[in-house]
């Protein structure tokens, strides 16, 4: 309906145009009688439009009676049949799930029993594991209680042993004899024994003995020594190290200086008591045992320079020490080549001079072997010529005396 309509339009603007261009150059009569012409057509066609449209509205309401019709009957249609559909859906989902509740308990059923077989089996395999695994392990166990046994007496032994190593070095006589031990090591180590000296007096008629000094050969034959003592201040140093510990600045700056000021003493004694030039070096050595007290005393170099402008000692830790040793061994092995090589210019010289004579004396021996050759081969011409002529005078006379011999024994067989 809607489509009639749209085309009644279109035909009537279109009538309407072509009678609009056909008045633009008609005459005036005509172009009345054409305007009361489409005024009669626009009413007709008003009418019919009008006429249409109530006839389209009275269609349309009958074909929404009808659809609405048939959309109730479709609608009751539907509702039957999805209440046939519930029905078959339930019957069929009732079916499905008795079937799925039925293989589920079978399937239960036998994921049970092998659930159980496993388990048996699993639980065997747990009881003969465990039961291996824990035999090796109260072995293991063992072995390690035994080893911590042992090891415990051990550390017992060694916490004895460090309680007597505490003990002994608790006195400053103990750490001093150890110092000196470690010292005498590290000398005999390095330097042969005729080059050092032990518990010697460098001043004589003093009872002040270093504990050991190294000879050094001076000018007039005498030797110069060069101090050196052992000292551990031990007791200083476990008080700044304990202050490091305990992160406490105040106390460690009071322990160094405790620990500078015992070995400021220490040099001083030194200095004191056993440097006397020209017998000894104008400086002495302060060995400390342990590296660690050597580097806590080098981080203080204005120290270490005072220590040897005003106090003439030099601090030494056992690397230090050996080194210098070394450096000293390796200067008395050249100081020794050199005398050496004096003696040994002296006696070549002798052996030239030697040579010299022995020259002199083989040119003589020499000449008197010429003439002794010339009067034996003198000698030897004659002494041949006159053995000869006896040679041949004795062979005559062999001859003459066979001869006769020979007529003699044809005698005596004539006359048998």
């Amino acid at each position: 309906m809607e489509i009639i309509l749209i085309l009644l339009g279109a035909a009537n603007l279109f009538l309407t145009y072509q009678l609009y261009q056909w008045l633009r150059g008609g005459r005036e009569e005509e172009k009345r009688e054409w305007e009361n012409h489409m005024d009669r057509m626009s009413d007709q066609l008003d009418f019919r439009f009008s006429e249409l449209a109530k006839d389209a509205q009275l269609r349309e309401g009958k074909l929404e009676l009808q659809l609405s019709d048939r959309l109730v009957s479709q609608q009751a249609a539907i509702q039957e049949e999805m209440q046939v559909l519930r029905a078959e859906v339930r019957s069929s989902l009732s079916q499905s799930r008795e079937q799925t509740e039925q293989g589920i308990r079978r399937l239960q059923e036998s994921n049970e029993a092998r659930l159980e077989a496993m388990r048996q089996t699993v639980e065997e395999k747990l009881e003969t594991t465990l039961q291996s695994r824990l035999r090796a392990s109260f072995e293991t166990v063992s072995q390690q209680l035994e080893s911590v046994n042992k090891g415990l007496g051990e550390m017992r032994t060694v916490a004895q042993d460090v309680g007597n190593l505490n003990k002994i070095l608790s006195g400053s006589k103990s750490r001093g004899i150890l110092g000196e031990i470690q010292l005498g090591q590290i000398l005999e180590d390095i330097l042969a024994p005729h080059q050092y000296e032990k518990e010697f007096a460098l001043v004589p008629e003093s009872r002040n003995r270093v504990e050991y000094a190294i000879k050094f050969p001076g000018q007039a034959g005498e030797a110069i020594y060069l101090p050196i003592d052992a000292k551990f201040p031990l007791e200083s140093y476990y008080r700044l190290e304990a202050a490091f510990e305990e992160g406490d600045k105040d106390a460690v700056a009071v322990a160094r200086k405790d620990l500078l000021r015992a070995v400021r003493g220490f040099a001083r004694d030194i200095h004191n008591k056993y440097l006397a030039p020209p017998r000894t070096t104008d400086f002495g050595i302060l060995f400390l045992p342990t590296e660690a007290l050597y580097a806590e005393l080098v981080r203080e170099p204005q120290f270490m320079d005072q220590l040897r402008k005003e106090e003439k000692v030099v601090l030494a830790g056992p690397s230090t020490l050996a080194a210098l040793l070394n450096s000293l061994a390796v200067g008395f092995k050249t100081l020794h080549l050199q005398k050496n090589a004096e003696d040994i210019s002296l006696v070549l010289s002798a052996v030239k001079k030697e040579f010299q004579n022995f020259g002199r004396v083989l040119d003589k021996t020499q000449e008197q072997l010429r003439t002794a050759s010339g009067s034996l081969e003198q000698l030897i011409g004659v002494r041949t010529r006159a053995i000869e002529r006896s040679l041949r005078q004795i062979e005559v006379q062999e001859e003459l005396d066979l001869n006769q011999l020979l007529m003699w024994t044809e005698e005596i067989e004539d006359e048998d």
